[in-house]
């Protein structure tokens, strides 16, 4: 499969989704890679559940909606071992975003009907 750039989601809607602030240049660096690796997640598992998508624009407000939701979790997981980092020893609050929500967002997983 070819490595193909997809840039369907931007550093600024993360951040907006987040609502906050960078508070470093590290903070930075750290949103424009989690953003970079939630489109090229997004964009490969699409292809492979049969999807053909233009790599420089989202094909529609679900997917965009989708690729910013889950490069602010790999954001917010930053720290975390396996979810999003929390002080409790159990969370009784509703998740950043679930993974469900996210791949219904984007169509996938399961396959394309033709």
């Amino acid at each position: 499969m070819p490595i193909v750039e997809c840039i369907w989601v931007t550093d600024a809607d993360v951040l907006d989704w987040l609502g906050v602030d960078p508070a470093s240049v590290d903070d930075e660096a750290f949103v424009t890679l989690c953003t970079a690796a939630a489109n090229s997640w997004a964009f490969r598992r699409r292809l492979e559940a049969g999807y053909v998508d233009d790599p420089e624009e989202s094909p529609n407000a679900a997917v965009t909606l989708g690729t910013i939701m889950y490069a602010g979790s790999l954001y917010r997981e930053r720290g975390s071992l396996d979810s999003l980092n929390s002080f409790s020893d159990m969370s009784t609050g509703a998740p950043v975003a679930s993974m469900g929500q996210i791949m219904r967002l984007l169509a996938i997983g399961r396959p394309q009907i033709a």
